[in-house]
């Protein structure tokens, strides 16, 4: 199948391939011709910034691709079933943000916290100078900081999910958060 024509005719091209649960890729090229740039102006409307919206409206478009056989005319149009999948992929991705800023902001009360004699000096830090940092840590590091923080258990599950004891989990993230530290007070310098 061919696209060529209007609007119109691509999207009753589109429409056809999807019908017949052809999902080859002129159906998926339809499919990206009439809705990628709507679908991107949703995403920046709903993001919080440019590269934000593109990863959303690519994920979203995506996933409409793989879904292309699943789609069932007698269930609604082709724009109703793709605007569920776009509005779908903008609630993921919102989660997937609200976690990060979650786990930036338990970060940083985190090192407010009078728990030691003498506190280490705070480092002024932005929300993804935190994750560029955390994301430079080792696995381990990484999967303890998020259990911790990003996943909100306490270091007895945070153990228990990675295999080891509370007492071990909470030295495990001691750790995790002196290297988490070390590498940004070296990025504030």
């Amino acid at each position: 199948m061919e696209v060529t024509g209007t609007s119109a005719d691509a999207g009753q091209q589109l429409r056809h391939g999807i019908r017949t649960a052809e999902a080859t890729a002129p159906t998926a090229v339809a499919l990206c011709e009439r809705y990628a740039q709507r679908v991107y102006r949703f995403a920046a409307m709903v993001s919080r910034g440019d590269v934000e919206a593109e990863d959303l409206a690519q994920d979203a478009l995506e996933r409409a691709i793989r879904r292309l056989k699943t789609f069932d005319p007698s269930r609604g149009t082709v724009d109703a079933w793709l605007w569920t999948i776009v509005l779908s992929a903008a609630a993921d991705a919102g989660r997937v943000a609200r976690r990060r800023h979650l786990l930036a902001d338990r970060l940083r009360a985190l090192s407010d916290r009078s728990d030691t004699v003498q506190p280490p000096p705070a480092i002024p830090v932005s929300s993804g100078d935190l994750l560029f940092a955390i994301r430079e840590l080792g696995a381990r590091d990484r999967s303890i900081i998020a259990l911790r923080f990003g996943a909100d258990l306490g270091y007895a599950e945070v153990g228990a999910a990675l295999g080891m004891t509370a007492a071990a989990a909470g030295v495990a993230g001691r750790r995790a958060l002196a290297r988490l530290r070390s590498r940004l007070e070296k990025g504030s310098q």
